[in-house]
């Protein structure tokens, strides 16, 4: 796993206690003057919000009263990040950080560390809404800059949940996207992996039809492929896909270790749904998740 190069904080409080979520008492590990703190008792397996030590990159998002305290940490074991939290196996604080609660800034929200925000928790400067890391943003939980919407990581976007630029639908990874759900660019209509289409679930360019892989057309395939392999439109409406097809990609992990996190949550029927769908081929599935036959046949037994 990749060094993680920004800062990271933690916040407890004044019984040096976290802020969310369990008893460990941090005095016998705060810092002092001349050096950091001791090194955290190893947590084996770290889950986010279950167990293990947790840090923010944005510590104002988390202190609550005046007497709460912020420390700037080292971690070792990071395994899982959600939002702007990762969960980690040891921590140890460095330093404490000086809060300064007047509000000189402009802001008229709370635990605001950029200036002239209106709303809540945010960190760049210009935001309406909360817990706004870019700038100029008008919704919530936003990353880049003049976002309308929500839990946008891209700029300009009005929509939510998109991770590119300019995207008035909702959970695009490209850019200037009018429908939803668009990995590619310029598209609007929803579901395509391509760009330029005005269709659904193209994964071509420039398409008006649906469900087209090449450019231009205007047409509804007849056939699809499966796993390589061709298959009618009506085989291909009628499948039912296993649950853990269907998950989100999440900040600092790659497609195939997203895959291979929601492959591990999979009941047994799921995992048997899978192979038991048409054209099925364990090399090709592999490709495409990372998830290997070792690892399905070892779910089976």
């Amino acid at each position: 796993m990749k060094e993680h190069t920004e800062k990271l904080y933690k916040v407890i409080n004044n019984k040096n206690q976290s802020m969310n979520g369990g008893e460990f008492d941090w005095t016998k590990h705060l810092p002092t003057k001349n050096k950091p703190g001791k090194w955290t008792p190893r947590i084996t397996n770290p889950e986010i919000c279950s167990e293990g030590y947790h840090l923010t990159k944005h510590w104002n998002f988390w202190i609550n009263t005046k007497t709460d305290k912020v420390f700037e940490c080292e971690a070792k074991n990071i395994t899982e990040w959600k939002d702007d939290k990762c969960v980690c196996g040891s921590v140890r604080l460095i330093k404490e950080v000086k809060l300064d609660f007047k509000d000189e800034k402009m802001n008229t929200g709370d635990r605001n560390t950029g200036k002239w925000n209106t709303g809540s928790s945010n960190t760049g400067d210009w935001n309406t809404g909360s817990r706004n890391t870019g700038d100029w943003n008008t919704g919530h939980w936003n990353t880049g800059s003049r976002n309308t919407g929500k839990c946008n990581t891209g700029n300009w976007n009005t929509g939510n949940r998109n991770t590119g630029k300019w995207n008035t639908g909702d959970c695009n990874t490209g850019d200037c996207n009018t429908g939803n759900w668009n990995t590619g660019s310029s598209n609007t209509g929803y579901s395509n992996t391509g760009d330029c289409n005005t269709g659904h679930w193209n994964t071509g360019k420039w398409n008006t039809g649906n469900w087209n892989t090449g450019s231009f057309n205007t047409k509804n395939p007849e056939y699809y492929e499966l796993f390589n392999q061709k298959i009618t439109k009506k085989e291909y409406e009628n499948i039912s896909f296993p649950n853990y097809f269907y998950f989100e990609l999440e900040e600092n992990k790659t497609y195939k270790e997203c895959w291979n996190k929601s492959f591990k949550k999979a009941t047994l029927k799921e995992i048997e749904q899978t192979i038991k769908l048409p054209n099925f081929n364990y090399e090709v599935f592999w490709k495409v998740t990372g998830i290997t036959k070792k690892e399905i046949m070892t779910r089976l037994k």
